[in-house]
């Protein structure tokens, strides 16, 4: 069998993990004002606090520090949600120092946290619009249950476990 060696491309920039103790997280906007969530954006901290967490948010989305709520994605990733439900149906700002406390528990890298700015009014629906999104909503997340799109690179195979038992009187 023959391998090769994966190929290696140069990085666009310079890599922001300097350490293991950083975090990194996967985060999404929501903008309750339009009914819109963001691609995910990858942010690295220092600190695993809600006051370092904010300040990169910040950073990255030009909303002011005390103006930032968040909440922890539901579910597995990428933890998709209906937006019809973004609003009602996350933990928004929970009261906690610190990442690893309830209800966030975030002590591993990869958790998805969404974030809002939180002086942005929630649009307001007829029950037209909401029919016409949450048809298309059930179309892109598949009903109830999320698609994926993961395709394994190779085949299983059933393993076979060969046993040679000892003759008759041996």
């Amino acid at each position: 069998m023959v391998y090769s060696l994966p190929q290696l491309l140069p990085l666009a920039e310079p890599e922001k993990l300097e350490n293991s103790q950083q975090l990194v997280l996967f985060t999404k906007q929501w903008h309750p004002s339009q009914l819109k969530v963001d691609h995910f954006h990858e942010v690295i901290l220092n600190e695993c606090t809600i006051k370092e967490l904010k300040k990169v948010l910040s950073e990255v989305s030009e909303i002011p520090v005390a103006e930032i709520e968040i909440a922890k994605g539901r579910g597995t990733f990428p933890c998709e949600l209906s937006v019809l439900e973004m609003q009602s149906e996350l933990d928004w700002n929970p009261s906690v120092e610190t990442l690893g406390e309830w209800p966030l528990y975030i002590n591993d890298d990869g958790a998805v946290l969404y974030y809002r700015d939180k002086t942005e009014a929630v649009k307001e629906l007829s029950e037209e619009e909401k029919k016409e999104i949450k048809k298309a909503e059930t179309a892109r997340l598949g009903g109830s249950q999320p698609k994926t799109n993961y395709v394994s690179p190779r085949k299983e195979r059933a393993l076979k476990i060969h046993v040679n038992l000892p003759a008759d009187g041996e």
